[in-house]
């Protein structure tokens, strides 16, 4: 029996289905602290962090990110006794745990670079006090020894990947949350929370409602079980509303939401109503999150790399004018500009806008993608490192995508999936006199009353540019062709 003993919490935010927490329990210890540290690889940059170079940058977290994280730890702090550290993890952790007497630290297993080094870091500081760090699966479908394959041969491609795990793998039951030993909460921690949380600015006016914790996270899920998930696959493609989207993304990336229990309130809704392709889809996407988790463990570095995992040499530009001009949504075109916005002010916008942003990003203005990535990383209220940069690599051409060379037109997907141009009314306020067709693409005359900026590329040549300059770089250089040269600086 031991007598003490720790759970470090990372992206694992709830009591329910936490391996780790369950494994402690099986100690049969006399009293569980938890512990969660206020510093990397989550809220800050640090000495093992990959710390972004795009200009302007500030905070690796938004207001509204730091917002649904302190709910979410309040949640907690008011059912456990929670302890917030501040600093680097090897350095706070081992300190805090040998002063009280912790004889074992248990938590999940990571899978990304930085998050693995930071876990070596620890358990290695906790050997000089004779702590042991005792690592479990835990924040995803699958464990890695349910996959078909070693993680090493992961396939490149989604679909032989869902093609593989639909036929021989199934997702484990949830674990319970389980009957911890009655402890007093530590009350230091909950003020320490409330009063930072009262510094921070309410959730926008026009944000989805998000709130943070495990308990709220459930409650929304088995509400949009109820009727949204029914009609997901005829809806997911559009910008705004409340029930659009499952919005699960915050919960399940800060772990409040664990994909199996997801998974499993899923499996009883289509028991309780029926079962249809709009619920087959979202466990489809659920299937996109896991890839891009297994993508992260097999690739390591390669995942953040410029030529990402197919070693692609681009001449990526970083014009920093072109980027402010999409950070600040003044891209002149409307529904990049919209998406842009509606992510700087709440912290989220919908997965088809963030397709549509990052392809304009990447085959449209050509700026380096980990640019775009590390910008949504300081952005998204729902930031998970295997899904953000997973799917960057994806729209950059340079990850695992079959087509290779896949791009949008802002212009037909805005006409496509706003239809009444309500959605770029929303964020545009210079627009908002301006019915669809007109919306999607104002003619010059009218921007310039209407002080809405020029397009800053032109659409059609900028991608023939992004086009040419990919393919050489697969194919190598066509002989008698001359390299198209668009912009002004090359």
């Amino acid at each position: 029996m031991a007598d003490r003993v720790a759970i470090w919490l990372l992206n694992d935010l709830r009591l329910h289905d936490h391996p780790a927490l369950q494994a402690a329990l099986k100690a049969q210890p006399q009293r569980i602290e938890f512990v969660y540290i206020w510093g990397p690889p989550v809220i800050s940059w640090g000495k093992y962090s990959y710390i972004p170079d795009f200009p302007g940058v500030e905070r690796r977290i938004s207001l509204a990110r730091e917002r649904f994280v302190l709910e979410s730890l309040l949640d907690l702090a008011r059912r456990v006794p929670l302890t917030i550290l501040h600093g680097e993890p090897d350095e706070a952790l081992p300190a805090w745990a040998a002063a009280q007497g912790i004889s074992a630290i248990y938590a999940h297993k990571e899978w990304a670079v930085e998050e693995q080094a930071y876990q070596q870091a620890v358990e290695a500081a906790l050997r000089q006090h004779n702590i042991p760090l005792l690592l479990y699966e835990g924040n995803a479908l699958y464990e890695s020894a349910q996959l078909p394959f070693p993680i090493e041969a992961l396939p490149l491609l989604f679909t032989r990947f869902r093609q593989l795990v639909e036929r021989t793998v199934q997702v484990k039951a949830p674990l319970p949350e389980p009957s911890l030993p009655s402890q007093p909460p530590n009350s230091e921690t909950i003020k320490w929370i409330e009063e930072r949380l009262a510094q921070l600015p309410p959730l926008h006016e026009k944000s989805f409602p998000f709130q943070g914790g495990e308990k709220a996270g459930q409650q929304w899920v088995k509400k949009y079980f109820t009727h949204g998930v029914f009609t997901y696959k005829e809806t997911r493609n559009s910008f705004y509303g409340e029930t659009f989207s499952s919005h699960f993304s915050p919960w399940l990336a800060v772990g409040c939401l664990s994909p199996r229990w997801v998974y499993a309130q899923l499996r009883e809704a289509e028991k309780a109503v029926r079962a249809n392709d709009s619920t087959y889809w979202l466990f489809f996407e659920l299937l996109w999150r896991e890839y891009f988790r297994w993508l992260g463990a097999r690739w390591g570095r390669r995942f953040f790399a410029a030529g990402g995992l197919r070693k692609l040499n681009l001449p990526w530009r970083r014009d920093e004018t072109l980027f402010r001009a999409w950070v600040e949504g003044q891209t002149g075109y409307p529904i990049v500009d919209a998406a842009m916005r509606e992510l700087k002010t709440t912290g989220w916008t919908s997965n088809r806008a963030r397709q549509i942003v990052a392809s304009f990003f990447t085959k449209n203005l050509f700026l380096d993608w980990r640019w775009g990535a590390a910008y949504f990383e300081t952005q998204l209220i729902d930031y998970d490192v295997y899904s953000n940069w997973g799917n960057w690599l994806y729209q950059a051409g340079v990850g695992t995508d079959g087509r290779g060379f896949r791009w949008f037109d802002p212009v037909r997907q805005a006409k496509l999936y706003d239809t009444d141009g309500s959605y770029i009314r929303l964020w545009i306020p210079e627009l908002r006199s301006l019915s669809a067709p007109r919306v999607y693409m104002p003619e010059p005359p009218l921007r310039r009353s209407l002080s809405y900026p020029m397009p800053v590329v032109d659409w059609q040549q900028s991608l023939a540019y992004a086009k040419d300059t990919y393919w050489r770089a697969v194919k190598g250089e066509p002989k008698g062709n001359q390299l198209l040269k668009l912009f002004q600086d090359e």
